[in-house]
């Protein structure tokens, strides 16, 4: 799911026609003059939160999702809906170990989503394949040009074992799979792929081949004037012990989705500390505005400020903000120390905290916000999630939770 510990409470309960918004984006001609823009307006929380509640939609094999985790929302113009993809346990109940799935829903104003009855990419069942404990972290993009079988491109963060090098971390790497109909989808083949194993393109070596240990996770997808941009989580360690050497936000770009060129790792300019390469962010949200040419990301941070939320597991304080005019170099906003989202108490859905992994469409100057927050409101029966009580957990359950944000 992310770069954190993952719980084993939390792992064992853990459209059609759609043209994603930030999947594909043509560059004007040279003609075209980029509109400048006004200042930012902040996000509002919906008030209709949560759109989702975990547990709540029953599905034709009697079985429900036991969590929701790392969203993936965009636009389609061409349906006049919003697509979301998620990671999720789907299980009888929440005791139960369940199965991991990515899931595909639409909205058309995030006021609640139809769920699909059947996954969008369940875990590998092998039991040696890299991707069979862990299958999350969904990103989507639309090709128009590309052959219909493949589409839509996914990529996802798989794992299979715990990282050997640093405790907390699962050994994860990238997967793609492609879809027709952006419903279902179907890893590419061994034959594909350039590590020679169903689904995988780009492994933690690739990002840092002189590393004794690396890891890579959290893809984030756009595809713009033919070229597919990837960003991701990373960490990577060298020397005796197998110290810390990177920790941030990766780039990488590719022509078909599959064989990967890194541009940066990690990207220098998002770091927290400058020069200090391990400081860097997690799980970032892209997108990119044509009309004002501009590029925007959503960046989570180390679980930092989070102290205060009853319910502990991968929180975050809130989304840092940072925008570029190429989408190597970035300006972020950490040194107003102002977040795009801040956690509130109060919030319906949140008000026992927040997962890390925001995700962000756009739809012309308009920006929408998917994020997951822990809630004692509205529990199904016997959920529980992790807290700092001395019973270490509470009846809670996570949502997906909406806000937005105005016209330039």
């Amino acid at each position: 799911m992310r770069l954190f510990a993952v719980l084993a409470v939390v792992a064992a309960c853990g459209g059609g026609g759609a043209l994603p918004d930030s999947a594909i984006v043509d560059v004007e001609p040279d003609s075209f003059v980029c509109q400048p823009i006004g200042a930012l307006p902040t996000f509002q929380r919906l008030g209709g939160n949560p759109a989702l509640v975990a547990g709540e939609h029953i599905y034709s094999d009697l079985q429900v999702d036991t969590s929701i985790a790392d969203p993936s929302l965009s636009w389609s113009a061409a349906a006049q809906v919003f697509d979301l993809y998620y990671a999720t346990r789907h299980a009888t109940t929440y005791a139960d170990t369940g199965v991991q799935e990515i899931r595909h829903g639409q909205s058309a104003d995030l006021s609640g989503f139809s769920l699909d009855d059947e996954p969008s990419l369940v875990a590998n069942p092998d039991p040696n394949a890299w991707d069979n404990i862990n299958t999350e972290t969904p990103t989507v993009v639309f090709n128009p040009d590309a052959p219909p079988a493949q589409r839509y491109l996914m990529m996802y963060s798989g794992a299979n074992a715990a990282f050997a090098y640093a405790s907390g971390f699962q050994n994860y790497s990238i997967g793609a799979a492609f879809s027709e109909d952006g419903k279902h989808f179907s890893r590419i083949t061994a034959d594909q792929s350039p590590h020679g194993q169903l689904g995988l393109v780009f492994t933690g070596q690739d990002a840092y081949p002189t590393a004794v240990g690396a890891i890579v996770a959290d893809p984030e997808l756009a595809l713009v004037d033919g070229t597919f941009h990837l960003w991701f989580s990373s960490y990577a360690c060298g020397g005796a012990g197998c110290l810390p050497t990177a920790y941030g936000i990766g780039h990488a770009t590719s022509s078909d989705g599959i064989h990967w060129t890194v541009a940066e790792t990690p990207v220098a300019s998002l770091l927290f500390d400058a020069g200090n390469p391990v400081t860097g962010g997690s799980q970032p949200s892209v997108i990119y505005d044509p009309l004002h040419c501009l590029w925007e990301m959503w960046i989570s941070d180390p679980p930092v400020d989070t102290e205060t939320q009853p319910v502990q597991f991968n929180n975050m304080a809130g989304p840092w903000h940072a925008t570029s005019t190429d989408g190597v170099t970035w300006t972020p906003d950490y040194a107003g120390m102002t977040r795009d989202l801040t956690w509130s108490s109060l919030a319906p859905g949140e008000d026992r905290g927040l997962l890390t992994g925001p995700d962000i469409a756009i739809n012309g100057d308009a920006r929408y916000m998917a994020y997951v927050g822990f809630s004692d409101q509205d529990v199904p029966a016997d959920f529980y999630l992790p807290d700092m009580s001395s019973a270490g957990f509470e009846s809670a359950v996570m949502t997906l939770d909406i806000a937005t944000r105005g016209a330039f």
